[in-house]
Formats: C-alpha cells, structure tokens, sequence
C-alpha cells in the first residue's frame, strides 16, 4: 500500500530534519502509531492524526493506500 504522510511544522519544529510530505510504501497494514516511528516521529510529539481527511487513534490500523496527517500541538495567544 502507498501512504502519503504530511507532516505538520509543530512537529518538525521540535523534530528537526522530517520533511513536510513523504510517501512510504509498506506491504502490510500498520497501525498509525507504527507508521509514525517508522518515519522518525515520536509518538508522544502527537497530538492527533487523520487518515483520508479522518480523526484516528494512535491504535487505529491503516490498510490501504491512504494520505495521513500528523499534527502537533498548537499554540496560541
């Protein structure tokens, strides 16, 4: 399956040298928890993710080729 994976700049901020869009191919399904330590994010930098423009879990399982999200926190004032 191919996943597109976009990578916001709060987590590249605190996560230096993520690109901010990559595209990974895996044979099998993972979950997004996986998926992210597979490309270098540490879970914990995770504030929520969407697969196809949909709110997951860090437990829930991606299994076809899917665009995901991962966002950071935000910060306001």
């Amino acid at each position: 399956m191919i996943l597109t994976i976009h990578i916001a700049g709060t987590i590249r901020s605190v996560a230096p040298g993520l690109p901010r869009t990559l595209v990974v191919e895996k044979p099998e399904a993972v979950t997004v928890r996986e998926l992210a330590l597979d490309v270098g994010i540490p879970p914990i930098l995770i504030v929520f993710a969407s697969v196809d423009g949909v709110r997951k879990s860090l437990n829930d399982v991606i299994s076809g080729d899917a665009t995901i999200q991962f966002f950071g926190t935000m910060a306001g004032g």
